[in-house]
Formats: C-alpha cells, structure tokens, sequence
C-alpha cells in the first residue's frame, strides 16, 4: 500500500495531527510520499486548479490512496486513475455552523464546495461524533463513509514539569508566577472577548494573571478592554495583566501549560478541541464549553460553562482557583482522561480505512 500525504499549511493543531499522523504510519511500515506543490499551499487554488494537477501529480507512481489532512482537499474532479481512492480528514465545519463569524469566501467553500469534494471521496475521517453529527445533518452526508478518529496527546513531551523548569520559562516569555492560561488563536469562535470580560470581573479579586499564548493581536485584546465597564485606570491595570505572548517554541509548551493554575478554553465551537487535551496531559486543570466535541474530549475531567455568559465563565475561574481540593481533583481525573488518547490509536484507525477502502 502506498499512500499519498496531501499536509496541511496552517500551524494549528491539524499541523500536529499531520506530524503524528505521518510519523505513525512511517513506523507501522506505510509507504508515504508527502505532496508538496506550490498549487497546494493555498486554500482556493488547491481546490480548483490542485483538482485539476492532481491526476498528473500521482501519476504511473503506484499510489493506493491520496489522503487529504485538512478540510479542504484537490477533490473537485473525481479521479480517472484506477485504483487510486481518495480520503478526506474533516476536522469541523465551523463556517457553516457559526456563518456570521466568516467571510464570503470560507462559506463559498465550505457550504457549496466542501460537499462536493466529500461526493467525489472513498471515506471521511472526522476527529469526533460532533463533527460526524455535522456532516449528516448539514450535508446530508451517508454516515457509514465517515469514520471517527480521535487525536491523540504524545504523554512523552506533554506531562506535568517542575517548580524549576517552569520558573526558567516564566523568565523568558515574562509570564508571572501565578497565571491563567489560553492557548489559541484570536479567531471569533475561540471566543476570547467573553474570556477577558469575564477576567476582568474576577481581576480585582485574585493575583493571576491571564496568559494568552498563539497569533493573538494586541490591539484586539486592547479593544476588548476598552469596551469593558470599569473606570479609566481600571482598564490601564487590566491591560497591564492580561499578558499576549504570541507564538512560543513548542518545546516550551508544556511547561507553560504545567505552569498555569487553570486553562481556560471557552471556545464556540471546535472540531476536537486539542488544547485542552495538552493541558490536562500537563496535569493542568481545564475549564472549558459545554459545547460541540469538547465534552467528548475532556469527559468528567472538566469544568463547564456556557461560552456566551461571561458571569459564568468568571464564577467557575474563581471557584477553581479558590479550592485546591477541587484543583486537586481535576489535574488527577484530566492526567489519567488525557492517558486515553494517545497518537498510536490514531495512526491505527487510519490505517484500517485505509485497508477498507483499499
């Protein structure tokens, strides 16, 4: 069997399933050949001139299946080759569940093109039953062509770290001793805006920080500020605490994760949710929504809010900081939930849609 690898450009967690995924099956004995194009590094032109390039692409090289790893594949055209079978990863629809959040272009593609390359594919791989649930009801899709594949967390880089590490890390990033941790985008659906309203509410009342780790731009997070209730000096002192450290080296993740007295991870709308999986493989307790595939994830490991009220995103904030027998608990039930998903499952499942496709 060989197979063809079509990785995704982004460098979000579908770049991390690309890495475990590619990895995985390397070691199972799986001929891979990544596809890298020039045609296939941007959203639009790969699905419509990479639908027409990929015949030629994978031609006469022995290819069993072309496997697509992010939403959006070079699957407009249905293959002429014979034998060769299509799989393509869906990791959430979200512009088409949360429409008002995205512009024209992604709902094009999502909305009318995403079902397309899904008629034109042998199998669908989904990271959870929320988007499976999805697929079927927005596109009516058959769900015997979908399968659901977990992500997993690599226990072996995410685990809890010392005192001594993390001071070393607080040191470089200038993150504080005492912190509230996200991890992310400033994407809408992550929903930061309800998260630093509903610090603000609290910040007077504790000595964490919060820390917001990813490709968040500041001057949103000023705005936000701005739009919150409070006097002028209030706000100075606000802004002074919410910390944007922007990208950080992954190998510092952990420890930053290990670092924090909670993670909170509010988001709309997620297609796995892998942070919180990362941080509670940190032994890090995780407070997060009530919705899409994130209870599927965290289980009973987790404090639940609702996304939209920021009141009750701050009163869970306080009441895990405030009881350490509660803190206690969630770093234990999130360690041994986190032990659950693991990458080599993932890798395993893939290979058996492989062979039944094949």
């Amino acid at each position: 069997m060989k197979v063809t690898i079509i990785p995704p450009t982004s460098r979000t967690g579908e770049s991390v399933y690309s890495k475990y995924l590619i990895s995985g099956l390397i070691r199972r004995g799986i001929d891979v050949e990544i596809l890298r194009n020039s045609f296939l590094s941007r959203p639009n032109i790969k699905i419509f001139l990479g639908s027409f390039l990929l015949e030629n692409l994978i031609k006469d090289r022995g290819i069993s299946i072309v496997h697509n790893l992010d939403n959006l594949g070079p699957y407009l055209i249905r293959q002429r080759s014979a034998g060769v079978k299509n799989v393509l990863t869906v990791h959430d629809i979200a512009p088409v569940i949360l429409p008002q959040i995205h512009n024209w272009i992604i709902k094009f593609d999502f909305k009318l093109i995403l079902p397309k390359l899904i008629e034109n594919c042998n199998s669908l791989i989904v990271d959870s039953h929320s988007t499976k649930e999805d697929l079927v009801s927005n596109f009516g899709v058959n769900d015997n062509k979908i399968d659901v594949i977990p992500l997993g967390v690599d226990t072996s880089f995410f685990y809890p770290r010392t005192p001594e590490e993390t001071e070393t890390i607080f040191k470089k990033y200038g993150i504080p001793t005492r912190y509230i941790l996200y991890t992310g985008d400033d994407n809408a659906r992550k929903n930061l805006k309800n998260l630093i309203i509903a610090y603000g509410r609290i910040s007077s009342e504790i000595p964490h920080s919060l820390v917001l780790v990813g490709p968040i731009n500041k001057s949103k997070v000023r705005e936000i500020i701005d739009g919150c209730p409070g006097s002028g000096n209030f706000k100075k002192q606000l802004l002074s605490r919410v910390i944007t450290s922007g990208y950080v080296d992954y190998e510092d993740l952990p420890t930053i994760y290990s670092g924090a007295s909670a993670f909170v991870f509010p988001s709309l709308y997620e297609g796995f949710g892998l942070p919180v999986l990362e941080a509670m493989a940190c032994g890090t307790p995780v407070i997060t929504s009530n919705t899409s595939s994130l209870p599927e994830v965290v289980g009973d490991a987790g404090i639940y809010i609702n996304p939209l009220h920021p009141k009750e995103i701050a009163v869970n904030i306080l009441k895990v900081l405030e009881d350490n027998a509660l803190q206690e608990k969630l770093k234990k039930i999130g360690f041994e939930r986190a032990r659950k998903f693991t990458w080599e499952e993932t890798v395993e499942k893939t290979i058996q849609v492989y062979k039944k496709i094949g």
